[in-house]
């Protein structure tokens, strides 16, 4: 079912079903076999709510939102190989990393990059920090928003991804932002990704979405990690918005998107975060941090932690 949608999403076939057609018009639209393409319409028309028939045509529900293309691009399109061929990396874990298609996370994040940050820019403006680093920054979403509600904004994004980096780049060129800058660089090692003058004008740390994907050894990745945040920006703040992890936790709670994220994040190699906020707490003070604050949305496992970067 999951790669029966991929193929209609990736086709640009549910996006041609924006008004209603039949199955030969669409077919014929992208060079498609009608009879296929019929049966295809018709199953998912029955199993989701995506696609709906209409006497002999079909359309796209208000269901193909950006949320659910951001969705598609994610589950079924960056980590598509890593089911495939989980049998290979059953085998030999440290291989999963690569088969993660980043031009196809690039493109989820272009569409649903603020879903990411939901939330983050309206705690930081309560908390007035200003000259941000934003640790993995992706589509630098969070830094447009900064800049767009702070016209005295200053901010730098770091983020390995190439195809990333051009993405927030362009974003910013599009906003005409002036006072934010992306640089290429590993987040695991910021020392030596930047230059001593950005560290030394840093005020603040953000990280959205990243220290997810420490746990693929378990914990020692990410308090490694948080160890090199202290050493590169002693005694600043770091604000983490992220995830508490369900799969293999006593939890309750019928999650089941939390859930299938915890199952891609372990295919991929980054592990499942930990489930609850008590865990969180001991990997920061083991990391020699000082955790200030939480904020939890109680619809979701999502959270935002304020947390101070020890002294070196």
């Amino acid at each position: 079912m999951s790669h029966g949608i991929s193929t209609l999403h990736n086709l640009g076939v549910l996006e041609t079903l924006r008004r209603p057609l039949t199955a030969t018009t669409a077919a014929k639209a992208h060079g498609l076999d009608p009879a296929l393409i019929s049966g295809l319409l018709e199953y998912a028309a029955v199993r989701t709510g995506l696609v709906r028939k209409v006497g002999k045509s079909f359309a796209a529900t208000e269901l193909y939102s950006p949320e659910s293309q951001f969705l598609l691009e994610l589950y079924t399109g960056a980590y598509r190989d890593n089911s495939v061929h989980l049998d290979t990396f059953l085998r030999c874990p440290k291989l999963a990393p690569a088969a993660v298609d980043r031009k196809r996370h690039t493109q989820a994040i272009k569409i649903g990059g603020s879903f990411a940050v939901k939330g983050v820019p309206e705690v930081i403006r309560q908390l007035q920090f200003n000259r941000i680093l934003d640790i993995g920054c992706g589509s630098g979403a969070l830094l447009v928003a900064l800049a767009k509600q702070n016209p005295d904004f200053v901010g730098w994004g770091l983020e390995m991804n190439p195809s990333m980096c051009r993405l927030a780049r362009a974003g910013i060129r599009l906003e005409g932002i002036k006072g934010v800058r992306i640089i290429r660089g590993d987040s695991r090692n910021p020392r030596q990704a930047l230059v001593a003058d950005i560290r030394s004008r840093v005020q603040t740390v953000t990280a959205c979405q990243v220290a997810n994907e420490m746990f693929g050894a378990g914990f020692s990745g990410v308090v490694a990690w948080l160890r090199g945040l202290r050493r590169a920006f002693p005694g600043r703040p770091l604000l983490i918005a992220d995830y508490y992890g369900r799969l293999g936790s006593k939890a309750s709670g019928d999650e089941r998107q939390t859930i299938l994220h915890d199952y891609v994040q372990l295919i991929s190699g980054q592990g499942v975060p930990p489930s609850s906020l008590k865990q969180w707490k001991a990997i920061y003070a083991e990391a020699g941090c000082r955790f200030a604050h939480a904020v939890e949305d109680t619809c979701t496992t999502r959270f935002i932690h304020v947390v101070v970067l020890g002294s070196q």
